[in-house]
């Protein structure tokens, strides 16, 4: 079984990337150790595109 794919978010520099479970620790883009928020969307406000906007 696989595991579901998730939205993160970097919280220094916004980059968005998907990814299982947990994140990395740290950023592929900015390369800093950092929090990553969830951005993933599992409501109709998505209109399809799988990534919450409004985070």
């Amino acid at each position: 079984m696989t595991q579901a794919q998730i939205t993160w978010k970097c919280s220094k520099c916004s980059y968005t990337f998907t990814a299982v479970p947990p994140p990395p620790e740290t950023c592929p883009s900015c390369k800093e150790k950092c929090e990553f928020v969830d951005v993933s969307c599992y409501t109709p406000d998505c209109t399809g595109t799988g990534q919450d906007k409004r985070l």
